[in-house]
């Protein structure tokens, strides 16, 4: 969808050379960092101006679809989840396959006690869900010179929107968009997913693979 896209507080340089997610909505502009120990690295959803989400049925009976509410959802994968460790070593598709794939096998050569200190040090933490109505949405920002300029005003009016990826991994991602048609019926639309590898600002810097 193009409409909507991520946004973070820290936007590219133009000689920025460590390494991005083309794959997130606005992946290619703003740095989607995970939160370092000592604060939250904070994100949100920007709505393009002049653009609305609402949609249409094709044919003779077109019923309207009026988007109420958008969210992003975040699961990260954790290695001493079955599930999640088959995910990490899949080769399907996805930003951060490679990555994933080296930290499966990375996992597998931990000891038992250091596995047993990794389930007890990073339980599952998944953020819920902000849903906002695409008015509550700020418009995109076009940042001058590479430098984000936020109003004066704009926490007061957006800063609910906001939401954060709580510490570096591999996270499974959807930008999600909920409608309700004019019979009241209800759907969720994904709008773009993938896996992607988050790190905190300063290890964008490195490609090495860790585990906590």
């Amino acid at each position: 969808m193009g409409y909507l896209r991520w946004e973070s507080v820290v936007p590219y340089g133009k000689n920025f050379t460590g390494h991005y997610h083309p794959e997130v909505p606005g992946g290619t502009v703003f740095l989607t960092a995970a939160s370092a120990s000592d604060g939250p690295a904070r994100h949100w959803t920007a709505l393009k101006p002049a653009s609305n989400l609402d949609l249409v049925d094709v044919g003779q009976d077109a019923c309207r679809w009026t988007a109420t509410t958008v969210g992003v959802s975040l699961r990260e994968l954790l290695p001493y989840d079955q599930a999640d460790l088959e995910r990490l070593r899949s080769s399907r598709p996805s930003a951060a396959a490679a990555a994933a794939r080296q930290a499966a096998a990375l996992w597998e050569r931990l000891g038992p006690a250091r596995q047993a200190w990794y389930r007890t040090a990073f339980p599952r933490r998944d953020p819920a869900i902000i849903w906002c109505r695409p008015s509550e949405l700020p418009p995109w920002t076009e940042p001058a010179e590479a430098v984000l300029s936020l109003l004066p005003t704009w926490e007061s009016r957006y800063g609910a929107c906001r939401w954060s990826i709580p510490r570096r991994g591999f996270w499974e991602w959807r930008l999600v968009v909920r409608y309700e048609s004019e019979e009241g019926d209800r759907h969720r639309e994904v709008a773009a997913a993938d896996l992607s590898w988050f790190r905190e600002p300063i290890g964008y810097i490195g490609e090495q693979v860790a585990l906590w």
